[in-house]
């Protein structure tokens, strides 16, 4: 049968070769003789699994790139291989190939994708790491993944954390056939000087390695690091419709880094939700073009969900302060400004700009240029294609647009964007910002706060004066820096202040609030601004999504299925 197999499939490969390039048919003879040749070479070391695994090499017979089942499709990836992953947590990701994953004896892979933190139970990587099947995991946020977490800590994964920008750069560039480039992205922080750990031994405290300091190099005046590109064995992807040539159209949010996972792995096994005839797709609609797909198998229908988080906002007084450092911040957002809203606090300031104002809210992560907060009561028959990068509904604007999540870095890291807004653990009075990686934390969760604080951008920070008794607005940051000098503004329960020629200024005070009070609550030294206000407050609401989310969040609803 093996020999069958591979006579068959060289046979048709050369007819096909001549066919579709139109080649001079006298030499199709040599091409049935080399590939004759080299079957017969596989064949003659008889061992039959080689013999397979060489037939499963050939494109499948009858002109297609189709195979029948997702165990076919990833039965050639073997142990110690690099395997991209296409999708953003679950939204996108190639779930189909993934389970079929678990049935294959492969170990010790090294896996690359775009984020692993959402819950272990969500997770698309769950099977794999249950099954002790991952040595190496490449990716920029592991945060609320337990399962990861738990096996870090055992000394049975080693963990590579990035920018996710950096990442996604490092993915295309990978794709393109560029082997490093240099990016500002990361001066000052650990991906600058390195030290964090990536390996523990079995006791989880002996530390075996940690990631290394890069090389800098000056560009137009501003250091920049060397950073080498990713390339793996196998990407898996996920796909809305394909055709038998492989030619492949995604659908809204799922882009994401799909497409550049295609093109950095030398063999792309592509997941579809629906497989269609060659002609049937129109060519300038294709996202992946079939020269990068070597396969193409059936999805298996999965059931959508949607993560709910913890209510940003709190509860009483606590309520009140954070829903009031909201409204200032919603002042921050003008007339068609591209704004990118942290995850956390700052995603209710949307809730909080005036319906007038035409603000284009931009997520990088999964490709959302022009996107809006989808209401509970929008939310019958949602379809899960259009996530944040917490994994919450979006919908489009109607002068928003889809792109892969490498191009929704570049508007970002190449400073076409207008403001961000994010949350704080700690603010330095030089203007440093700590937001990856809270006290007692493992690991840092570099996510996309690094690209964001070093992008050049106006950086808006919301942040609580203390925590649990202890100043967030401190000398010198003691947590995890994601950027050096960044800050533009705080906006704090007690007051806003500003950094002017370097130097921190309060600018407005909160209601019932004095500078005397403000000085009490942190131990840096700031100037007082002569034409000190009292925070104004934007008090209209766009909609009132955001008192019927909270309300379902305070009946403790963890998960919502659609």
């Amino acid at each position: 049968t093996a020999t069958t197999e591979i006579y068959t499939r060289s046979i048709v490969g050369s007819v096909r070769c001549v066919q579709e390039t139109g080649i001079n048919a006298e030499y199709m003879g040599l091409f049935l003789i080399k590939d004759l040749m080299l079957a017969r070479i596989a064949f003659k070391k008889a061992l039959a699994p080689q013999a397979r695994a060489f037939a499963a090499m050939w494109p499948p017979i009858r002109g297609t790139k189709i195979v029948q089942s997702p165990e076919e499709a990833v039965s050639c990836i073997k142990s110690g291989q690099t395997i991209m992953v296409g999708g953003y947590g679950k939204l996108g990701a190639p779930f189909t190939l993934l389970n079929a994953m678990q049935k294959v004896d492969a170990k010790d892979l090294t896996v690359v994708c775009g984020v692993a933190a959402c819950t272990s139970k969500l997770s698309a990587l769950r099977g794999l790491l249950e099954g002790k099947k991952v040595k190496k995991l490449i990716t920029s946020n592991i945060q609320e993944n337990e399962l990861i977490l738990d096996l870090f800590k055992k000394g049975e994964l080693e963990i590579q954390l990035e920018p996710m920008g950096t990442l996604a750069e490092k993915v295309r560039s990978g794709g393109f056939g560029i082997p490093a480039f240099y990016s500002h992205v990361g001066i000052g922080t650990f991906i600058e000087n390195g030290g964090v750990p990536t390996k523990l031994a079995k006791n989880g405290k002996t530390i075996l390695a940690v990631n290394l300091a890069k090389q800098k190099r000056m560009f137009n005046g501003q250091e920049c690091l060397l950073e080498r590109t990713l390339v793996g064995d196998y990407s898996l992807v996920k796909a809305w419709k394909a055709d038998a040539k492989g030619n492949c159209v995604l659908k809204l949010g799922n882009r994401n880094f799909n497409p550049d996972m295609a093109t950095s792995g030398k063999v792309c096994i592509v997941e579809a939700d629906e497989i269609v005839e060659v002609g049937a797709l129109d060519g300038d609609d294709i996202h992946i073009p079939g020269i990068f797909v070597h396969k193409v198998v059936k999805s298996v229908p999965m059931p959508h969900t949607c993560m709910i988080q913890a209510c940003p906002m709190g509860t009483g007084e606590v309520k009140a302060k954070r829903e009031s450092m909201a409204k200032r911040a919603a002042k921050e957002l003008k007339e068609g400004a591209y704004v990118v809203l942290g995850n956390g606090l700052p995603k209710a300031v949307e809730h909080f700009m005036k319906p007038e104002l035409d603000v284009h809210f931009v997520i990088p992560e999964t490709g959302i240029l022009g996107g809006r907060h989808l209401p509970l009561e929008e939310r019958t028959g949602f379809a899960g294609d259009l996530l944040d990068g917490a994994l919450q509904p979006q919908k489009l604007r109607k002068n928003a647009c889809i792109v892969k999540a490498s191009d929704g870095f570049a508007g970002l890291r190449g400073n076409h964007m207008d403001l961000f807004i994010v949350d704080g653990y700690q603010v330095s009075e030089e203007g440093d910002l700590a937001n990856i990686q809270k006290a007692g934390e493992v690991l840092p969760s570099p996510g996309v706060n690094i690209d964001l604080a070093t992008s050049g951008t106006k950086v808006v920070v919301l942040m609580e004066m203390a925590t649990n008794g202890k100043p967030n607005l401190v000398k010198s940051c003691n947590l995890k820096v994601s950027g050096k000098k960044c800050v533009s503004k705080l906006i704090t329960d007690m007051g806003v202040f500003e950094f002017r020629a370097g130097k921190l200024t309060l600018v407005e005070v909160a209601e019932g609030v004095t500078p005397e009070q403000v000085k009490n609550s942190t131990p840096c030294s700031f100037n007082v601004a002569a034409d000190l206000k009292k925070m104004a407050l934007q008090i209209k609401s766009s909609s009132h999504s955001l008192a019927l989310s909270i309300k379902l969040i305070e009946q403790k609803l963890s998960l919502i299925h659609i």
